[in-house]
């Protein structure tokens, strides 16, 4: 069977141009340093999915504003939530909760010592969680250790999902999926990066303020939406995509007479509605003072920046591999063969492959 094109939603033409700017111009520095520490830190077989996810541009294309030390503290911190995500992606559920709780135990106390078996937990409190702790503004760190003890958590909600799966009665509806979502993509700690490189200075209270919160949820709304189109290819190969919108669309009342096409049409007109919301609530921001009141609205800018650059790297990271040539790419056209015998085997192999590398990075890991 011969794969069919789908058109992506061209979500880019959505947006805004970044107020903060195309690319950080640390980016070259930081590429090569990060490249250089990947190569002779890490594993061969953890570094290859490291380098095909090119974190240094999503960092350069999401925090434009960053300088270069900044830059390597957030790719030291991409690092540790890529690798949470890789330990806990294929296990079970009991082992998620081990492993995420060893995580972030990690990174809130990584100056007390406590001995790990693990190499990378070993790597992560040594080098990677004091590099974070050099680059992020003192006043920002207790707000990024409370985003990451959710994000850790979310990870085993993953880990769940993926046990329950079987049963239709457990899968999600697009809401539910949503809500859970916002969380497991990783990037609200992301957003407290953000402030610390901006130098918004927002208190709890602020940021606890509704509107801000909605401003927030809904741009995350954006960021995993897209995320989710764009991966939807590599993860439908590697376990027919069983966390994503597009699979979760087929189980939803609602939509689940929809095609792969449509589905995709409708991907796009729930990322116009939270695009939507995000002005309006934007518009809606209340007074707190004049110093707030600017900070607040920095954050705002800031966060169009994330949602702009996430979709320009995930059109064209190795990782994803959405579009088989530019000419595709310029196109928005994804080619894809669904399920058919041989390509159900094929999923199987590559997802017993994928569990041989994970097992080797983490056989110490308990």
């Amino acid at each position: 069977m011969s794969a069919q094109a789908y058109r992506l939603p061209n979500f880019l033409v959505l947006l805004p141009k970044k107020p903060g700017g195309e690319i950080s111009p640390h980016f070259k520095d930081a590429d090569n340093g990060y490249h250089s520490w990947v190569h002779d830190k890490i594993g061969w077989l953890f570094a290859i999915e490291v380098y095909n996810a090119e974190m240094p541009l999503l960092a350069a294309l999401a925090f434009p504003l960053a300088s270069c030390r900044e830059l390597r503290g957030i790719l030291d911190y991409m690092t540790s939530s890529f690798m949470l995500e890789e330990l806990t992606d294929r296990c079970s559920s009991a082992k998620a909760v081990a492993r995420s709780q060893l995580w972030i135990k990690t990174l809130a106390q990584c100056d007390k010592e406590e001995s790990s078996r693990h190499p990378f937990i070993r790597t992560m409190r040594r080098e990677l969680v004091p590099n974070m702790k050099a680059a992020v503004d003192p006043f920002h760190w207790p707000q990024f250790i409370d985003s990451n003890a959710i994000f850790a958590q979310n990870t085993v909600q993953e880990a769940l999902d993926r046990e329950a799966h079987p049963n239709k009665n457990a899968v999600r509806n697009i809401q539910s999926y949503m809500v859970m979502r916002r969380e497991s993509i990783g990037t609200r700690p992301c957003f407290v990066l953000m402030r610390s490189t901006r130098r918004l200075y927002i208190p709890d209270d602020v940021l606890a303020n509704p509107i801000i919160r909605e401003m927030e949820n809904v741009t995350l709304d954006m960021v995993f939406i897209a995320n989710d189109v764009y991966s939807f290819k590599k993860e439908y190969g590697d376990n027919g995509a069983l966390n994503n919108l597009l699979t979760v669309m087929q189980k939803d009342p609602m939509t689940a007479h929809l095609n792969l096409q449509e589905r995709l049409d409708h991907g796009e007109k729930l990322f116009t509605a939270a695009l939507d919301r995000f002005h309006a609530y934007r518009k809606q921001l209340p007074s707190f003072s004049r110093d707030l009141d600017q900070h607040v609205a920095a954050y705002a800018e800031g966060l169009i920046d994330w949602v702009v650059g996430n979709i320009e790297w995930s059109a064209v990271n190795h990782r994803y591999k959405t579009f088989l040539n530019d000419a595709d790419r310029k196109k928005n056209i994804m080619k894809l063969q669904l399920d058919s015998r041989g390509r159900k085997l094929q999923r199987l192999l590559l997802v017993v492959f994928a569990a041989l590398i994970v097992s080797a990075l983490a056989y110490l890991l308990l």
